[in-house]
């Protein structure tokens, strides 16, 4: 990951099958090399089909720091008697690089809690993953004015104690922001909302961590389409997008990736 670069994220969730898999990272590399991006790209495919979509890379002669592989969701632990979940062993087993942590889904639909989410946090770091902490609030907390004191919760829940873990290499943590009540309603967040919160967060990074600046990423992630993006990445303080939907076509999400 290049500190200076943009990371544009593709995030599969529970989407597709192997046929529509392959033929996604298949079209996704076609245009690519094509278009030729100047942004750091990643694409976290569902965990059973990493193998695949690692295997379509190296065909295509991808080195993983032009497309980077991630991992959806890791467990708290290691290792050990928990059935169902997948280390962050495993993952670095198919050449994953990013683990991606408390999205809004494993929050709000699995009920992942501040303690889990920090166990997992910790431990990616503790493993040298580049992890992408997702942070955000639900439109009832929106609608409250709450945004600001439940991003700070989650951060500093997560992060206060990592430090030792972050401090020396910033470039390992990422932040995305995620207003819930955005994602996946094809209404993004006012531009004006985006800049306040990113402005508080990276505030609040520097709070965390006693630093007048620091350089982490800070990516935007709620209903982030072609249409959109090139005015949502040319802000202050959004160094690059959490994609969902729009990266399920390979068109739409290389162009998101293009528009910067």
């Amino acid at each position: 990951m290049n500190k200076n670069q943009y990371l544009i994220a593709a995030n599969w969730k529970q989407n597709g099958d192997l046929k529509s898999s392959i033929k996604l990272i298949n079209n996704i590399v076609k245009l690519y090399k094509k278009a030729k991006p100047k942004t750091d790209v990643l694409i976290l495919p569902p965990s059973i089909y990493l193998g695949a979509v690692l295997n379509r890379l190296i065909h295509h002669k991808i080195p993983r720091k032009k497309i980077s592989l991630g991992i959806q969701d890791i467990s708290p632990f290691s290792n050990g008697a928990y059935t169902g979940e997948l280390s962050i062993d495993m993952a670095r087993d198919y050449k994953c690089s990013y683990a991606l942590i408390g999205h809004s889904e494993r929050r709000h639909t699995f009920l992942e809690n501040d303690k889990t989410i920090f166990k997992k946090t910790k431990l990616s770091l503790q493993s040298n993953m580049s992890t992408i902490l997702c942070v955000g609030e639900t439109i009832h907390e929106y609608n409250k004015n709450l945004t600001k004191k439940v991003i700070s919760r989650q951060l500093k829940s997560a992060l206060l104690k990592s430090m030792n873990l972050i401090k020396p290499n910033h470039s390992k943590l990422i932040i995305a922001y995620e207003p819930v009540w955005a994602i996946g309603s094809g209404k993004s967040a006012s531009l004006k909302d985006i800049v306040d919160v990113h402005n508080y967060i990276r505030t609040t990074l520097n709070k965390i961590l006693g630093l007048k600046k620091n350089n982490i990423k800070i990516l935007y992630g709620g209903s982030v389409n072609d249409i959109n993006a090139p005015s949502i990445l040319s802000l202050p303080n959004v160094n690059g997008a959490l994609i969902g939907g729009a990266s399920l076509n390979s068109k739409k999400f290389i162009d998101i990736c293009s528009s910067i």
